[in-house]
Formats: C-alpha cells, sequence, structure tokens
C-alpha cells in the first residue's frame, strides 16, 4: 500500500500553486475544488502510466449501484479500483481546498463507510490550503466525541495536507492522529 500512498503524495507535491487558488477576471484568489482535483488527476496518471491493473476514476456516480445501500451511494472525489469488480478496492479519496466542518465531517463518513463497508482497503483526505497544524485543530474539536466510530477504519485513512504550491504534503496516518492528539 506505500506505494499507492507514495503515488498520491508525488502527485500532490507536482500540483502547482495556481491550481491551489485560481486566477479569476474578478478575484486572484479564488478556491475550486474541481479545477484542484483535475490537476490532481492528471498527476496521479502521469506518475501511474498506463498499467492495466487499476482505475482511476473521478467522481463515480454510486447513485443507483445495486451493491450499495441508498444512504451509502456516494460520489467520492477519487476511486482507484479494479472497475468491474469487488475484489481489487484500493483507495478512496476526498479532497477539499476549504476546512468546513460540515463537508468534512461528510467526507470522513464516506471515507469511512467505503473502507467498514464496502471493500474498499484504504482511504485519503486530501486537503489543501492548509497546513496538517491547522487541520488537527480543527479535526480535534470537532471529531471528539465521533471519534470512536473510526476505530475500525484508523489504521487505514491517511490525511494529507498541502499548504500551497512551494510546501511539501504532509501526511499523518488517522490512528495516529488519534492517539498523538486526543
Amino acid at each position: 500500500m506505500e506505494s499507492r500512498i507514495g503515488i498520491i503524495e508525488r502527485a500532490l507535491n507536482n500540483v502547482g500553486g495556481g491550481y491551489h487558488q485560481v486566477i479569476t477576471t474578478y478575484s486572484s484568489n479564488v478556491i475550486r475544488e474541481r479545477v484542484f482535483c483535475y490537476e490532481l488527476y492528471h498527476q496521479i496518471r502521469l506518475i501511474m502510466g498506463d498499467g492495466p491493473e487499476l482505475s482511476l476514476c473521478g467522481e463515480i456516480d454510486k447513485s443507483g449501484h445495486r451493491d450499495f445501500r441508498r444512504a451509502d451511494q456516494k460520489n467520492p472525489d477519487f476511486i482507484l479500483h479494479n472497475a468491474g469488480s469487488h475484489s481489487n478496492n484500493e483507495l478512496v479519496i476526498e479532497v477539499k481546498g476549504v476546512l468546513d466542518k460540515k463537508q468534512t465531517k461528510k467526507d470522513f463518513q464516506t471515507i469511512n463507510t467505503f473502507i467498514r463497508d464496502y471493500n474498499y482497503r484504504n482511504g485519503i483526505f486530501i486537503l489543501f490550503n492548509h497546513s496538517l497544524h491547522e487541520f488537527i485543530e480543527k479535526f480535534m474539536k470537532w471529531f471528539s466525541e465521533d471519534i470512536s466510530k473510526f476505530n475500525y477504519t484508523s489504521n487505514n485513512i491517511y490525511i494529507m495536507c498541502k499548504k500551497d504550491g512551494c510546501t511539501k504534503t504532509e501526511i499523518i496516518l488517522l490512528r495516529d492522529l488519534i492517539t498523538n492528539f486526543a
């Protein structure tokens, strides 16, 4: 699994600052998650190459999927899997450019559900425009009463933070965050 995490880390480090905050006709610092995700997808594909073993898919729509409970039919930002099978579900990835309590909780619930109930091996929560320190402060406040929901999956969820185009990606395993900061 380290090689998959390493690929995502390298790809994040290759995403330039112009994708963290987009220049528009009305502002020079608009955060557009979709623009960031398109570039991240491009960088991941450059590193992965065209190997046939796994597919990287963006925002696969699980609505109507017969194998997912209705409440679990989410659209994660990325999945890395063997298309057409449940036998090799490697990664479910959610991305955020803004620290928002409601959206962050939703993303962690999606990752947790895909790992716990749908055989995804690991999950990654990517936060751009914020440091790991900023994330930890908010996470511990927002999730203090919900932390037990992640007991089963905390060994399988990585948090990656990339403050801007010039900083390196910071990574922590959810288990370590809970252990060290709870």
